[in-house]
C-alpha cells in the first residue's frame, strides 16, 4: 500500500493519475449508478404495489400538463399561430418545455431541484454524515415510473409536433435537440441554485424560493416571445431567463436563429452556473459559520 501511495504523489506533491485512482473513479461511478436502479426499483415497487391506482394517478398527471398548456395552443389554432410561429411549432415549444421540466422533475426525486427546502429546513447537516458526495445525495434520487408523468406528456407532443411540422430537419437535428436540452436543464437549475444561496444568510424566509423560481420559469416559459415587445423579451431571455429554456430554443432548432444567437443560451447557461457556484459556495461558508436556528432544544423544527 505504501508503494502505490509513493507512486501515486510526485515529488512536488501531485497526485498522479494511476491505475489505482483510474479504479477509485470506476468504482464511484460504478457505485453511482447503482445508487439510481436502486431508486428505479425502489419507484417500480411503489408503482407495482397498486398499479390501477398509479395508473390513474400517472394518467391525471399528463392531463393535467398538457391541460396546463392547451390554452397557448388553442389561440395559436385559433389564429393560425402566434409572434411568427404557425401552431405546431408553438405546440413544439410547448413540448419543449414539458420534457425540460418533466426530466428535471423526474430527476429531483431529493429536493435536487429545490435545495433551498434542505438548506431551510435543517437537513443540510444531515447529509454531513452520509458516505456520499452531497451532488451524489442529491441527484441519486430518480423517480422514473411515478414522476415520469410531465416527461411523457411533452415527449408525445413532441412526437406529434414533429410529424406536423412542414420543416425538414437535417441529420443532426435530433443531437442538436438534445444539446439544447441540456442546455435549458442547466439554465433552470442554476437559477434555482443562484436563488438558493440566499437561504444560508435567511433559512426561514427562503425556505421556498426555489419553488418560486422553477414554477414562476415553468409558467413563463408556456409563452411565445416572438410578438413580445423589446422591453418584455429581453428581461425573459436575460434577468429571468425563461425564454432560454423553451421559445428561444425552439427558435434555434427551427433554424430562426443566425450562428450567433444560437451560441448565446449556452454562454448564458455557463456564466450563470459559474455565477450559481461562486454564491452558492459563498453562502455555504457563511454557514458553516452561522449554523441554523431552525431547531428548538427539543429537537422540533421551529
Amino acid at each position: 500500500m505504501d508503494n502505490e501511495k509513493n507512486k501515486a504523489v510526485g515529488e512536488n506533491g501531485a497526485v498522479r493519475n494511476t491505475p489505482l485512482h483510474k479504479g477509485r473513479a470506476l468504482r464511484g461511478i460504478r457505485r453511482y449508478f447503482q445508487l439510481l436502479g436502486i431508486y428505479a426499483r425502489m419507484d417500480l415497487a411503489s408503482l407495482m404495489r397498486d398499479g390501477k391506482f398509479m395508473a390513474i394517478v400517472i394518467t391525471a398527471d399528463m392531463v393535467s400538463n398538457i391541460s396546463s398548456i392547451s390554452g397557448i395552443f388553442l389561440l395559436a389554432w385559433k389564429f393560425g399561430g402566434i409572434g411568427g410561429m404557425d401552431k405546431f411549432e408553438v405546440l413544439f415549444m410547448l413540448a419543449y418545455g414539458n420534457i425540460v421540466m418533466g426530466f428535471l422533475n423526474m430527476m429531483g426525486g431529493c429536493n435536487a431541484l429545490f435545495p433551498s427546502r434542505i438548506i431551510g429546513r435543517g437537513q443540510w447537516e444531515h447529509m454531513f454524515i452520509m458516505p456520499l458526495s452531497y451532488g451524489v445525495q442529491l441527484t441519486v434520487g430518480i423517480f422514473p415510473f411515478t414522476g415520469s408523468g410531465s416527461f411523457l406528456s411533452g415527449m408525445a407532443m413532441l412526437w406529434v409536433a414533429v410529424r406536423q411540422m412542414e420543416t425538414v430537419l437535417p441529420w443532426w437535428w435530433p443531437g442538436a435537440l438534445v444539446l439544447q436540452l441540456l442546455i435549458s436543464m442547466v439554465i433552470v437549475a442554476a437559477s434555482s441554485y443562484l436563488f438558493a444561496s440566499l437561504t444560508f444568510y435567511a433559512p426561514v424566509q427562503c425556505e421556498e424560493i426555489c419553488s418560486t423560481v422553477v414554477y414562476s420559469m415553468g409558467h413563463a416559459m408556456t409563452f411565445p416571445l416572438s410578438g413580445m415587445p423589446l422591453y418584455i423579451r429581453y428581461p425573459l431571455l436575460t434577468i429571468f431567463p425563461a425564454g432560454l429554456t423553451a421559445w428561444f430554443p425552439t427558435v434555434i432548432l427551427l433554424g430562426k436563429a443566425n450562428t450567433l444567437e444560437a451560441c448565446y443560451p449556452a454562454v448564458f447557461a455557463l456564466l450563470l452556473s459559474l455565477c450559481a457556484a461562486y454564491f452558492f459556495r459563498k453562502g455555504f461558508r457563511y454557514y458553516v459559520k452561522k449554523g441554523i436556528n431552525r431547531y428548538v432544544s427539543g429537537g422540533h423544527r421551529s
